[in-house]
């Protein structure tokens, strides 16, 4: 079958199988509609999570036909409610979110379309990781594999590699696939900021600059493209708190109950929620418990469900690999380097850096290259990508700030009130403390995407009440960041080799030395230039294999390097056979993106998918500016009383 074939099974399976299961329980709560649809996706990933995760635990070695009756049986939970499903569509608020995230899936496919290369700054290797998770619980590979030939599989929970093994299984195991699934569920982040609008505005506001937001957000956009587990992470951490604060609000426990599940969720996605479940367990049982009528009950109900969702994955871990390495070999905390300073020192120093802009502090090393394009890329990755203010945008990031001081410190005392000025220090000097070493560039990338996106959220809550002046200006400083994050970014990455262009060059052996051709003025990093050798490893390797020995036997010095070459070479290749089942061999040799399917041979589809982007863009910025200001509701004045007559 064609790609498109899979891609038009796979994503009404997403959306079937992400909606029905969970909907099936939830639609019996006494929630808001919007509550429902929220926590009916959160319900629905776990449940696939559970059901998956017990047959690669328990059930037969071949699992994809079991994967095919769990996809199945999630479809079917639709025919058991759709009465419910289409009065719950009916809603306003619903089919608004509804679209918007419709909007908001192309616009990323989009983007998508363009990318045939991840890369930008130092970032390497995150997308082959969770490639390599995926193949390890689909096809059951050893379970002392080395994912990168580093790191091993308690490194990281396993929820969306586990789900992304269930669908591969149901269809076919192409990267492109993966991309598309972790897209899918990357862009839910977008369902919940929707809910937690009103917490934060005090009213019922628009999903237009909402959507507009997300959509201009370098921060957000990568998290949503990029192969990783961050996005879902936030969308977990946003249901939660969303659904704590109308919990407490409510005096309503079943609330609770659910946001302690969605942020143990949460934890199995990545462990960068561990922050943010750290500090609603503590304000929990420190502001809340004490008030509730049945308070023991209640926490044991809230507690135990999080508590298995969790043991499902550590007590397996610690089962297969140890205690030891379960909670030592966490990526996010763990530090991969020697430590050279005290902790104190080096919580403080992360912190600053991650707070004033490495374009200001110091000089940016390593990041040498011809392409001055690439260069600017990498410029606007640091000053997005890595800073807790800027990654909310150049004026966004202090606008938020200024609106987290004018809202919470001038508003009287409360429970929420509360909560706000404890969570935004508590968050971010946990989130930057538990980063395992000091990096200079700033650490904000690693567990902040969620505090951050509140952010955005507080921000889209206050567009729709500016005037045209400063809504103009705020569009305008969104569109720089679009241009330099979200765009540049994507045109960085769309840059592959053809015919006509060399951008990444192979190796060679010329002057006594082997070592890769000269740079071209399209060449890019040393870190980009990993990027694509993981991704033609099983092609670049062979061919080097056969070529380069060609013509050179009797130079002494080329058999000296080579004889330290090629057993690297060959054990690569062999790790790949051996551990990873062939997985490169299977599939061309080459791992192929989603923009290299669309690209063709003359690279016009990645043009077309680039028009389709800043057309969607470009919609968006006329229509926020176009929106018209909140009409004012009058005020209601009070008859004067009258004198009641003497007797």
């Amino acid at each position: 079958m064609p790609l498109l074939g899979y891609l038009c099974v796979l994503i009404p399976l997403l959306v079937v199988c992400s909606f029905f299961p969970g909907f099936l329980i939830v639609r019996r709560l006494r929630w808001t509609p919007l509550e429902k649809l929220c926590g009916s996706v959160g319900l629905s990933l776990l449940l696939l999570y559970l059901a998956t995760w017990a047959t690669y635990c328990f059930g037969p070695h071949d699992q994809r036909p079991v994967y095919r009756a769990i996809v199945a049986a999630a479809a079917l939970c639709g025919v058991f409610c759709w009465r419910d499903t289409l009065s719950l569509f009916r809603t306003f608020r619903v089919r608004q979110t509804a679209l918007a995230f419709g909007t908001l899936l192309v616009y990323t496919f989009a983007l998508l379309c363009m990318i045939r290369l991840y890369s930008g700054l130092g970032s390497f290797g995150d997308w082959t990781e969770h490639l390599q998770r995926t193949i390890f619980f689909l096809d059951r590979l050893p379970i002392d594999v080395k994912i990168n030939s580093y790191y091993t599989i308690p490194a990281r929970p396993p929820l969306e590699n586990v789900l992304a093994a269930l669908f591969l299984g149901a269809t076919t195991d192409r990267f492109e696939l993966l991309q598309g699934t972790f897209a899918f569920w990357n862009a839910l982040v977008f369902l919940p900021c929707a809910l937690i609008l009103p917490a934060l505005s005090g009213a019922r506001r628009r999903i237009l600059p909402l959507l507009f937001l997300l959509a201009a957000s370098p921060i957000v956009m990568e998290n949503i493209v990029y192969v990783w587990t961050k996005s879902l992470t936030a969308f977990y951490v946003v249901l939660a708190v969303s659904l704590y604060l109308s919990g407490m609000r409510k005096n309503e426990p079943i609330r609770t109950v659910a946001a302690f599940l969605a942020l143990a969720a949460g934890m199995l996605t990545h462990y960068s929620a561990g922050p943010y479940l750290l500090f609603v367990g503590l304000h929990y049982a420190l502001r809340v418990l004490r008030s509730r009528p049945v308070r023991w009950r209640e926490f044991v109900t809230a507690a135990i469900p999080a508590a298995l969702v969790l043991v499902s994955w550590l007590g397996w871990s610690a089962h297969v690999y140890g205690a030891k390495a379960t909670l030592t070999s966490n990526t996010t905390v763990s530090s991969t380097q020697p430590a050279t300073t005290d902790t104190p020192t080096k919580i403080a120093g992360n912190l600053a850096d991650s707070i004033v802009p490495v374009l200001l502090r110091s000089e940016m090393e390593g990041w040498n290259q011809s392409n001055s394009g690439g260069l600017l890329r990498d410029y606007a990755y640091a000053f997005y990508q890595l800073n807790v203010i800027f990654a909310m945008g150049i004026l966004g990031g202090p606008l938020i700030v200024w609106l987290v001081c004018r809202r919470l410190w001038r508003i009287p005392r409360g429970h929420e009130p509360v909560f706000w000025r404890a969570f935004i220090p508590f968050c971010v000097v946990v989130g930057i403390a538990v980063v395992g070493e000091r990096d200079h560039y700033g650490s904000a990338h690693l567990t902040l995407l969620s505090f951050e996106i509140l952010g955005l959220c507080l921000l889209a809550s206050l567009l729709p009440t500016l005037r045209r002046t400063a809504r103009i200006a705020v569009v305008a400083f969104c569109c720089v960041d679009f241009a330099l994050g979200v765009y540049w970014q994507a045109h960085i990455e769309s840059l592959e080799n053809t015919n006509g262009q060399t951008v990444f060059s192979g190796l060679t052996y010329r002057e006594g030395a082997i070592h890769r051709d000269d740079p071209t003025p399209l060449s890019l990093s040393d870190v980009a230039w990993q990027n694509w050798e993981a991704k033609h490893q099983w092609e670049m390797y062979n061919r080097w294999l056969r070529d380069l020995p060609g013509g050179h036997e009797a130079d002494p010095r080329f058999q000296e390097q080579w004889a330290q070459l090629r057993p690297i070479l060959t054990t690569a290749l062999n790790d790949m056979t051996v551990n990873w089942g062939g997985w490169q061999a299977r599939h061309g040799g080459v791992v192929d993106y989603l923009g290299d399917s669309v690209a063709g041979r003359s690279g016009a589809g990645t043009d077309i998918a680039s028009a389709i982007v800043v057309l969607l863009f470009a919609c968006g910025c006329a229509l926020v500016i176009r929106m018209p200001l909140p009409a004012t509701e009058p005020v209601a004045v009070a008859a004067p009383r009258r004198k009641k007559a003497r007797r």
